[in-house]
């Protein structure tokens, strides 16, 4: 590279992590919410960081929101903040979800908007997702995890930029993704960390295109050879593996 191209390129590079440094600067969020605002205060989320439902008529009979709680600590706690230090820092304790319909179905056309405040200050500082159903919820722990960064310095995870205001709905009802293991066969774990990852960019239609003239991978106990047209016999998914991934 030519020295005045690379020396364009080192320019470019500290102007955007200027801008990404600066309250008014990028917003690195994924896909972009619909209205952001923020601060210039630094959190540090608690090791035992709590979900609270206080305020809510959502029982969450089938775990849904707790499990994603736990998902979405798991993805910013690492392992190695246990060592850390948050004497004197400022700490989020926890989130605070208030869901308004009691309804879980998931069905296409479902209201997924949520609304995410992180207060600056607070005793305790908590939190706050506002959302008409769980699944609003859901992208909303997604959001929140996205603001979180692993401070190497003090070993504890940070959040940049307190207080956070983000109101967010999709702009698309269907965002979808396609496998196509007809062509290029997915163990059965593969496919279930694929649905898993969907909600990092909050897509929420998944297309499994299983057979195609290539092979048939897919087990039929009606028509028990059809099977036979899959690439080998350790490539093929059962009844019960496709009841699982669709459940």
């Amino acid at each position: 590279m030519a020295p005045a191209l690379m020396r364009l390129v080192l320019a470019l590079a500290v102007v955007s992590c200027c801008a990404a440094g600066q309250p008014g600067g990028r917003v690195d969020l994924w896909p972009m919410p619909a209205s952001v605002t923020r601060g210039a205060r630094t959190l540090y989320v608690a090791r035992d960081l709590r979900l609270s439902t206080a305020g809510t008529g959502y029982k969450d009979g089938k775990a849904i929101l707790a499990d994603a709680f736990r998902r979405m600590v798991a993805v910013i706690q690492l392992d190695h903040a246990i060592n850390g230090s948050y004497h004197g820092l400022p700490v989020l304790a926890g989130v605070n979800v208030a869901v308004r319909s009691p309804d879980d179905e998931l069905k296409f056309g479902v209201d997924e908007s949520y609304k995410l405040t992180v207060p600056a200050t607070g005793n305790p500082i908590y939190a706050r997702i506002e959302a008409q159903t769980v699944f609003g919820a859901l992208h909303a722990l997604e959001t929140f995890s996205q603001l979180c960064y692993f401070d190497f310095v003090l070993g504890v995870t940070g959040l940049h930029w307190a207080p956070w205001t983000i109101v967010d709905k999709p702009r698309f009802p269907y965002r979808g993704l396609l496998i196509d293991t007809a062509r290029h066969y997915l163990p059965v774990p593969v496919i279930i960390s694929v649905i898993d990852s969907m909600v990092y960019s909050k897509l929420n239609v998944l297309h499994w295109h299983i057979v195609d003239e290539q092979s048939f991978p897919l087990e039929i106990p009606s028509y028990p050879k059809l099977s036979n047209g899959a690439y080998s016999y350790s490539e093929k998914y059962t009844i019960n593996d496709a009841i699982h991934i669709v459940q």
